[in-house]
C-alpha cells in the first residue's frame, strides 16, 4: 500500500483541499495495488461517494470472492445507495462463522429484512448473531428492540435485564425508557415506573412521559399520574390520547370539577373525539347534571353512532327517567349503524315498561344466550317469565340468579318460597 500517497490525499482532505485530493484518488485508482484500491474505497466511503466506492469494490469482490471484508464494505455501499436486493444478494454469501465478520453480516441483513417486513426473518438473523457473539450487547439490545417491534415484550425483558445488569452500558443506550415499557406491556407496572422515572430525568420526550403517567394511572399512583399527565399537556397540548386517563386519575384523588375541565380541554383540542364527550357525561352526572350529562351522551353519539360505551350510559339514564320511549327511538337510530346484545336487551325492558308485552318476551329470548352469566338479567327476564305465566322458564332463570348472587337476600328468599 502506497500509505505515503494515501497520507498525503487525506491531509489534502483535511485542510479542505478536496478537488485535489479526489484527483490523486482517480490517479491511485488507475496505478494502485488492490490494496491500495480498498483504502481509496474506503476514502470515497467515507466522503460519501458509495457510488464510486461500488465501482471499485464491486470487481474486487469478484476477485476476492470469500473475502467478508471486501463484502461488508461493498453491501455497506449498496445499502446507502438503497440498493438493498444486491447488499442482502452480497451479504447472504459471508461465511457466518467468520467471528470477525459474521455478526456484522447477519445485524445488516437482519435491518434489511425487517425493512422490507420480514419480521421473522430479521428475528432469525439476529439470533443467529447473538449465538456468535452471545456477550456482545449490542446485539442484546437489537435484539430486544426487534421483539418489541413483534410485541413480544416478555422475550425482550430478560434481554434488557442483562445488559441493565451493566452499568457501564446505561451511559451509551438509552435502555430505561424501553426497559420500563416493556415491563409495563408484560403488566410488571411497579417495577417499571423506577425505570420510567430515571428516563424521564434523562429525556422526558413524549412517548416516555405518557408511559409514565398511564403506568402510575394502571397502579393507583393517582397523584404521580396528574402531575405527570401535566407535564406531557404542558409540552404538547394536542396529545389528545392523554386526556382521559388524566382526567380520570383526577377523578379518582376526588377532583370531579377538575376532571371535568381537563376533558373540556381535551374537547377544544379534539372537538370530533367521541370519547371525551362520553367521559364528560360521566362527571357532569357525579356534579349533579344529569340534563347536560344526557346531552354529552347524544353528542357523542353522534359523533360515534358505533361506541356501545356512550349508548349504554345514555339508555341507563333514560331507563331510570323512565322515558321508555326514548329509549326505543334512541336504540333504533343506534343500530343503524352497530347491534349489540345490550341494546336488545334495553328494547325489552323498555318495551316491557310499555306493555307491549310480546314484543318485549321476543327480545329478552333473543339475547338470553348472551347473558346467561349475568343476574341482573336473568332476575329480569325471570320475573317477567313468571308474570306473563311462563312460571317453569322464569323460575329456572331465577334460580340462576340467586346462584350468581348469593347476597341478594331477597331473590335467595323469593327462591325458596318458591322450591319450598
Amino acid at each position: 500500500m502506497n500509505e505515503q500517497l494515501l497520507n498525503g490525499i487525506i491531509e489534502e482532505l483535511e485542510h479542505g483541499h478536496t478537488s485535489e485530493a479526489l484527483a490523486a484518488l482517480e490517479q491511485l485508482e488507475k496505478t494502485g495495488t488492490d490494496e491500495d484500491r480498498l483504502a481509496v474505497a474506503d476514502l470515497y466511503i467515507e466522503l460519501g461517494l458509495s457510488d464510486r466506492a461500488v465501482d471499485l469494490l464491486a470487481p474486487l469482490y469478484v476477485e476476492y470472492a470469500g473475502n467478508a471484508g471486501v463484502a461488508l464494505l461493498l453491501a455497506e455501499c449498496y445499502i446507502d445507495l438503497d440498493r438493498e436486493e444486491e447488499a442482502i444478494s452480497v451479504l447472504e454469501q459471508v461465511d457466518t462463522s467468520d467471528m470477525e465478520y459474521g455478526p456484522r453480516s447477519l445485524v445488516l441483513l437482519a435491518d434489511l429484512y425487517q425493512s422490507q417486513g420480514l419480521d421473522e426473518v430479521a428475528l432469525a438473523k439476529l439470533k443467529e448473531a447473538r449465538n456468535l457473539a452471545p456477550e456482545e450487547p449490542l446485539l442484546a439490545y437489537g435484539l430486544a428492540e426487534l421483539y418489541m417491534t413483534l410485541g413480544a415484550f416478555d422475550q425482550a425483558v430478560p434481554l434488557f435485564a442483562e445488559i441493565a445488569e451493566r452499568p457501564e452500558l446505561r451511559a451509551e443506550l438509552p435502555l430505561d425508557a424501553l426497559y420500563a415499557e416493556s415491563l409495563a406491556m408484560t403488566g410488571q407496572f411497579e417495577d417499571a415506573i423506577p425505570l420510567y422515572e430515571r428516563a424521564v430525568a434523562e429525556r422526558s420526550d413524549l412517548h416516555t412521559l405518557f408511559g409514565l403517567a398511564m403506568t402510575a394511572h394502571r397502579v393507583g399512583q393517582h397523584q404521580k399520574a396528574v402531575e405527570t399527565f401535566q407535564q406531557l399537556i404542558a409540552q404538547d397540548p394536542d396529545y389528545t390520547s392523554a386526556y382521559v386517563p388524566y382526567a380520570e386519575s383526577q377523578a379518582e384523588l376526588g377532583l370531579t370539577k377538575e376532571a371535568l375541565n381537563v376533558i373540556k380541554q381535551g374537547m377544544e383540542r379534539d372537538d370530533y373525539n367521541d370519547e371525551l364527550r362520553t367521559m364528560e357525561a360521566l362527571f357532569l352526572l357525579k356534579l349533579g347534571d344529569r340534563t347536560g350529562s344526557v346531552q354529552a351522551l347524544r353528542e357523542a353519539l353522534a359523533l360515534n353512532p358505533e361506541s356501545i360505551v356512550a349508548a349504554e350510559r345514555l339508555l341507563s339514564l333514560l331507563a331510570e327517567d323512565e322515558d321508555h320511549e326514548a329509549m326505543i327511538e334512541t336504540i333504533s337510530a343506534i343500530e343503524e349503524h352497530v347491534t349489540a346484545p345490550i341494546l336488545t336487551w334495553y328494547r325489552a325492558r323498555a318495551l316491557y315498561a310499555l306493555e307491549e308485552y310480546t314484543q318485549a318476551m321476543e327480545n329478552y329470548a333473543i339475547v338470553e344466550g348472551a347473558f346467561t352469566e349475568d343476574a341482573l338479567f336473568l332476575k329480569e327476564y325471570g320475573f317477567a317469565l313468571v308474570e306473563e305465566g311462563r312460571r317453569e322458564e322464569g323460575q329456572r332463570l331465577l334460580r340462576r340468579a340467586a346462584q350468581l348472587t348469593p347476597e341478594d337476600n331477597e331473590l335467595v328468599d323469593y327462591v325458596e318460597r318458591m322450591d319450598g
